[in-house]
């Protein structure tokens, strides 16, 4: 007889890499009083809330994590956050809100990890590590 393993639950690497980011960003007296938000678009909706929520604006493909800091020319910062093992993909909504971004003159990446994100956001704020 088969000893049944039991079952998994899914390890969502991206969020808990984004999550590091977020504590350490508050943490950070530094960053912790700048104007930045999550943008909390995924996961699953039923119909019921997905509707309402399209109805009160909100849009496929906005990045992860938004920083409204104008440094010299460049108006702000994207990061879109990706799992560390390199299944997650650019979705095309996500492509198109980079591309409109970038045109308005901000820096949009895409990262996988927490310590990625940190370094661009000092870099971008000319902080030193």
């Amino acid at each position: 007889m088969a000893v049944l393993k039991p079952r998994k639950r899914p390890q969502y690497l991206e969020a808990i890499e984004q999550r590091l980011f977020i504590k350490r960003l508050r943490l950070d007296p530094r960053t912790k009083d700048l104007p930045w938000c999550s943008v909390p678009n995924g996961g699953k909706r039923n119909a019921r809330e997905a509707a309402l929520l399209k109805a009160e604006g909100v849009q496929a493909g906005v990045p992860d994590w938004l920083c409204f800091v104008r440094v010299f020319e460049v108006n702000g910062l994207a990061i879109e956050f990706k799992s560390p093992t390199g299944k997650g993909k650019v979705s095309p909504a996500q492509k198109l809100w980079h591309e409109n971004l970038r045109r308005e003159n901000w820096l949009v990446y895409v990262c996988t990890t927490a310590e990625e994100a940190w370094r661009i956001t000092t870099e971008y704020l000319h902080l030193e590590l």
